[in-house]
């Protein structure tokens, strides 16, 4: 049988755009048929958008739906993914319609207990919150499958929201890894430390600077950070403003050492999964899903959130020894090209997407065709 055509909502915001711009290219190179709706939970003059008094949660959800309308309107489809529960706030009526996957690196109650360094705390409190609440487990327990981009997530569906665990699957976000990849180059007299982190303080960059500056790095080493941020001079530090997925993007990290990221809050790391592939050891707070992506003294270096010691060790140690960061380095590209590819990770979604078709049609009666929307 065919490969489902799959239907994807994507939420265009911090890692998910990352993510969205990976998986339609994967599902490009594999030949699958698909249809891609973008939503950024917002448009400048919309209706939801001038309502006043209207929530947060209420808005984001309304121009989601929406965005979902207008992108499905005449599609074909099989099935659904919606990637990010925001999204699917309001968009019950499809979950009931067609077999829908809700896939996403948090859930709401992880994100509400980390929203503060997100500079995103809700507002929202009272009857609000308790309905927020209530769309979000309605949503977890009409969906055919719910993945978490880590265990970390997966978890959270069944412990805080009572998701049967054989609809929880973990499938992490891929990048592409054959251009992704080490390249050949003479040894660095300076060792390159690369930061790639586009909100500066939440991604811990200026405790990296701190931490460089007083280690006095800059005298035997480069610090390179990409970031939209402004960041204050220092010596042996640059600065890169660089989009996500460009080819000179690839070539920075490439042309780096090591990837370090003493990130004060996250649910996942993109990020990491980039430098990994492109042979980089990688230093990076233990914090969200990041333990499923790095394995401590094998492929990189888990640090302990808010230690400045441990950021300071790690950074003396890739610093100066070079076999560390080969080793390290050459172990953490086997692990991404097994386990963090967007191709893999596509055609798992495609599988837990059939699945849920499947599922679907057993329990209606209704023989195995493809539906129209």
């Amino acid at each position: 049988m065919s490969a489902p055509r799959v239907a994807f909502v994507m939420e265009q915001v911090l890692g998910h755009t990352t993510w969205s711009m990976n998986l339609r290219a994967a599902l490009e190179r594999l030949a699958i048929p698909s249809v891609f709706v973008e939503t950024r939970l917002f448009r400048d003059g919309g209706v939801p958008e001038r309502m006043p008094g209207l929530p947060t949660t209420v808005r984001a959800g309304a121009r989601a739906l929406l965005d979902v309308r207008r992108g499905l309107a005449g599609q074909r489809y099989d099935a659904l993914l919606f990637n990010t529960q925001k999204a699917a706030t309001l968009c019950q009526p499809y979950f009931i319609r067609t077999p829908t996957l809700l896939m996403t690196d948090v859930t709401p109650i992880q994100y509400d207990g980390m929203g503060a360094l997100y500079r995103s705390e809700s507002q929202e409190r009272g009857p609000v919150a308790f309905a927020k609440r209530a769309a979000n487990t309605l949503n977890f327990r009409l969906a055919a499958g719910l993945i978490g981009w880590s265990r970390w997530t997966a978890d959270s569906f069944v412990a805080d929201y009572g998701a049967r665990t054989d609809r929880v699957h973990v499938v992490p976000p891929g990048v592409d890894t054959a251009l992704w990849r080490p390249v050949e180059r003479s040894p660095s007299p300076r060792p390159r430390l690369l930061f790639v982190g586009g909100d500066f303080e939440r991604k811990g960059g200026r405790d990296l600077i701190d931490a460089f500056q007083d280690l006095r790095l800059g005298e035997r080493a480069e610090l390179h950070l990409v970031t939209r941020d402004e960041v204050p001079a220092a010596d042996g530090v640059f600065v890169h403003r660089l989009a996500n997925g460009t080819q000179e993007l690839r070539d920075l990290y490439a042309s780096s050492d090591a990837f370090v990221l003493p990130t004060k809050a996250d649910c996942f790391s993109i990020a990491s999964i980039e430098a990994m592939a492109s042979g980089l050891p990688v230093a990076v707070n233990d914090v969200g899903g990041i333990k499923d992506i790095v394995v401590d003294g094998e492929t990189g270096i888990l640090l302990e959130p808010g230690d400045g010691r441990s950021l300071r060790r790690a950074l003396v140690a890739l610093v100066d020894d070079a076999a560390l960061r080969l080793r390290l380095g050459a172990a953490g590209r086997a692990r991404a090209t097994r386990m963090f590819d967007a191709a893999s990770s596509a055609s798992r979604i495609l599988d837990i997407a059939a699945t849920a078709i499947a599922e679907r049609q057993r329990l209606s009666g209704s023989p195995d065709r493809r539906a129209s929307m």
